[in-house]
Protein backbone atom coordinates (compact mmCIF):
# COMPACT_ATOMS: atom_id res chain seq x y z
CA UNK A 1 0.00 0.00 0.00
CA UNK A 2 2.84 2.38 0.73
CA UNK A 3 4.10 2.03 -2.85
CA UNK A 4 0.68 2.86 -4.31
CA UNK A 5 0.27 5.83 -1.96
CA UNK A 6 3.74 7.18 -2.76
CA UNK A 7 3.23 6.86 -6.52
CA UNK A 8 -0.20 8.51 -6.49
CA UNK A 9 0.90 11.32 -4.16
CA UNK A 10 3.75 12.07 -6.58
CA UNK A 11 1.23 12.42 -9.42
CA UNK A 12 2.12 9.13 -11.10
CA UNK A 13 -0.25 6.29 -11.86
CA UNK A 14 -0.12 3.41 -9.43
CA UNK A 15 0.18 -0.03 -10.95
CA UNK A 16 -3.02 -2.03 -10.94
CA UNK A 17 -3.89 -5.49 -12.01
CA UNK A 18 -3.00 -7.67 -9.08
CA UNK A 19 -5.53 -8.36 -6.38
CA UNK A 20 -3.25 -6.89 -3.69
CA UNK A 21 -2.70 -3.65 -5.61
CA UNK A 22 -6.41 -3.21 -6.23
CA UNK A 23 -7.13 -3.88 -2.54
CA UNK A 24 -4.54 -1.27 -1.54
CA UNK A 25 -6.14 1.33 -3.82
CA UNK A 26 -9.62 0.49 -2.51
CA UNK A 27 -8.37 0.82 1.05
CA UNK A 28 -6.83 4.23 0.27
CA UNK A 29 -10.12 5.28 -1.35
CA UNK A 30 -12.03 4.21 1.78
CA UNK A 31 -9.78 6.50 3.81
CA UNK A 32 -10.39 9.42 1.42
CA UNK A 33 -6.75 9.55 0.31
CA UNK A 34 -7.58 8.37 -3.22
CA UNK A 35 -10.47 9.25 -5.51
CA UNK A 36 -11.65 6.92 -8.27
CA UNK A 37 -11.79 8.49 -11.72
CA UNK A 38 -14.46 7.82 -14.38
CA UNK A 39 -11.94 5.80 -16.42
CA UNK A 40 -11.36 3.47 -13.42
CA UNK A 41 -7.98 4.88 -12.48
CA UNK A 42 -7.18 6.29 -9.06
CA UNK A 43 -5.84 9.75 -8.27
CA UNK A 44 -4.43 11.10 -5.02
CA UNK A 45 -7.11 13.33 -3.44
CA UNK A 46 -4.72 15.63 -1.58
CA UNK A 47 -6.79 15.34 1.61
CA UNK A 48 -4.07 13.40 3.42
CA UNK A 49 -0.33 13.16 3.31
CA UNK A 50 1.16 9.72 2.66
CA UNK A 51 2.16 9.51 6.34
CA UNK A 52 -1.34 10.48 7.49
CA UNK A 53 -2.92 7.94 5.12
CA UNK A 54 -0.66 5.18 6.44
CA UNK A 55 -1.45 6.11 10.05
CA UNK A 56 -5.19 6.20 9.32
CA UNK A 57 -4.90 2.83 7.60
CA UNK A 58 -3.12 1.35 10.62
CA UNK A 59 -5.80 2.68 12.98
CA UNK A 60 -8.61 1.39 10.79
CA UNK A 61 -7.01 -2.05 10.60
CA UNK A 62 -6.63 -2.13 14.40
CA UNK A 63 -10.32 -1.18 14.90
CA UNK A 64 -11.46 -3.81 12.40
CA UNK A 65 -9.39 -6.44 14.23
CA UNK A 66 -10.84 -5.35 17.56
CA UNK A 67 -14.39 -5.66 16.22
CA UNK A 68 -13.68 -9.10 14.75
CA UNK A 69 -12.20 -10.33 18.05
CA UNK A 70 -15.26 -9.08 19.92
CA UNK A 71 -17.56 -10.93 17.48
CA UNK A 72 -15.59 -14.12 18.01
CA UNK A 73 -15.86 -13.66 21.78
CA UNK A 74 -19.64 -13.26 21.46
CA UNK A 75 -19.89 -16.51 19.51
CA UNK A 76 -17.85 -18.24 22.19
CA UNK A 77 -20.28 -16.85 24.79
CA UNK A 78 -23.17 -18.21 22.75
CA UNK A 79 -21.62 -21.68 22.65
CA UNK A 80 -20.98 -21.62 26.41
CA UNK A 81 -24.23 -19.86 27.38
CA UNK A 82 -26.17 -21.85 29.99
CA UNK A 83 -29.47 -20.02 29.41
CA UNK A 84 -31.91 -19.79 26.52
CA UNK A 85 -30.12 -19.70 23.20
CA UNK A 86 -33.04 -18.04 21.41
CA UNK A 87 -32.93 -15.21 23.91
CA UNK A 88 -29.18 -14.89 23.39
CA UNK A 89 -29.47 -14.77 19.59
CA UNK A 90 -32.36 -12.32 19.53
CA UNK A 91 -30.62 -9.93 21.90
CA UNK A 92 -27.39 -10.34 19.92
CA UNK A 93 -29.30 -8.92 16.95
CA UNK A 94 -30.80 -6.12 19.05
CA UNK A 95 -34.23 -7.48 19.88
CA UNK A 96 -35.42 -7.50 23.48
CA UNK A 97 -36.38 -11.04 24.48
CA UNK A 98 -36.37 -12.12 28.10
CA UNK A 99 -37.26 -15.49 29.45
CA UNK A 100 -36.89 -18.80 27.73
CA UNK A 101 -38.25 -20.22 24.49
CA UNK A 102 -38.67 -23.75 25.79
CA UNK A 103 -37.31 -25.18 22.53
CA UNK A 104 -33.54 -24.74 22.52
CA UNK A 105 -31.12 -27.36 23.83
CA UNK A 106 -30.56 -25.54 27.12
CA UNK A 107 -34.26 -25.02 27.79
CA UNK A 108 -35.08 -28.63 26.90
CA UNK A 109 -32.31 -29.91 29.16
CA UNK A 110 -33.70 -27.70 31.93
CA UNK A 111 -31.41 -29.19 34.55
CA UNK A 112 -29.00 -26.30 35.01
CA UNK A 113 -31.51 -24.14 36.83
CA UNK A 114 -30.47 -21.09 34.81
CA UNK A 115 -32.62 -21.33 31.70
CA UNK A 116 -34.71 -18.22 31.39
CA UNK A 117 -33.20 -16.74 34.53
CA UNK A 118 -29.95 -15.40 33.10
CA UNK A 119 -31.36 -12.08 31.95
CA UNK A 120 -31.97 -9.29 34.43
CA UNK A 121 -35.53 -8.06 34.72
CA UNK A 122 -36.04 -4.85 32.69
CA UNK A 123 -36.77 -2.81 35.84
CA UNK A 124 -33.27 -3.55 37.17
CA UNK A 125 -31.29 -2.21 34.21
CA UNK A 126 -29.85 1.28 33.67
CA UNK A 127 -30.70 1.32 29.92
CA UNK A 128 -33.28 -0.63 27.97
CA UNK A 129 -32.14 -3.06 25.28
CA UNK A 130 -31.84 -1.14 22.02
CA UNK A 131 -30.94 2.16 23.71
CA UNK A 132 -28.12 4.20 22.15
CA UNK A 133 -25.47 4.95 24.76
CA UNK A 134 -22.07 6.66 24.83
CA UNK A 135 -18.86 5.84 26.64
CA UNK A 136 -15.80 8.05 26.97
CA UNK A 137 -13.58 5.09 26.14
CA UNK A 138 -15.47 3.37 23.29
CA UNK A 139 -17.73 6.06 21.83
CA UNK A 140 -21.35 5.39 20.89
CA UNK A 141 -23.05 2.03 20.87
CA UNK A 142 -26.28 0.13 21.37
CA UNK A 143 -27.30 -1.90 24.42
CA UNK A 144 -27.71 -5.46 23.10
CA UNK A 145 -28.53 -7.64 26.08
CA UNK A 146 -28.39 -8.18 29.81
CA UNK A 147 -27.14 -11.41 31.28
CA UNK A 148 -27.37 -11.40 35.06
CA UNK A 149 -25.26 -8.46 36.23
CA UNK A 150 -23.55 -8.03 32.83
CA UNK A 151 -24.65 -5.70 30.03
CA UNK A 152 -23.46 -6.24 26.48
CA UNK A 153 -23.05 -3.12 24.35
CA UNK A 154 -22.20 -3.13 20.64
CA UNK A 155 -20.01 -0.06 20.18
CA UNK A 156 -19.92 1.35 16.64
CA UNK A 157 -16.13 1.52 16.40
CA UNK A 158 -14.98 -1.08 18.93
CA UNK A 159 -17.38 -4.00 18.74
CA UNK A 160 -18.97 -5.81 21.66
CA UNK A 161 -18.10 -5.06 25.25
CA UNK A 162 -19.49 -6.81 28.31
CA UNK A 163 -19.69 -4.50 31.30
CA UNK A 164 -20.52 -5.14 34.95
CA UNK A 165 -23.78 -3.27 35.64
CA UNK A 166 -22.92 -2.18 39.23
CA UNK A 167 -19.66 -0.63 37.97
CA UNK A 168 -21.48 1.03 35.05
CA UNK A 169 -23.84 2.63 37.56
CA UNK A 170 -21.21 3.48 40.19
CA UNK A 171 -18.74 5.10 37.79
CA UNK A 172 -21.22 6.44 35.24
CA UNK A 173 -19.47 4.53 32.43
CA UNK A 174 -22.43 4.87 30.07
CA UNK A 175 -24.77 7.76 29.37
CA UNK A 176 -27.57 8.21 26.86
CA UNK A 177 -26.16 9.11 23.42
CA UNK A 178 -26.94 12.60 22.17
Amino acid sequence: MIDAATELAAGRDAETGSRGQTAALAHLADLGAVAWQPDGSARWSGRLTVAAALKASEQKTEREGEVERSRLAMMRHYAEHPGCRRSFLLTYFGQDFSGSCGNCDNDLAGDDGQSGQAQTAPADVPFAVGTRVASERWGEGTVQRYDGDQVTVLFDQHGYRELFVPVVRERGLLRPAD
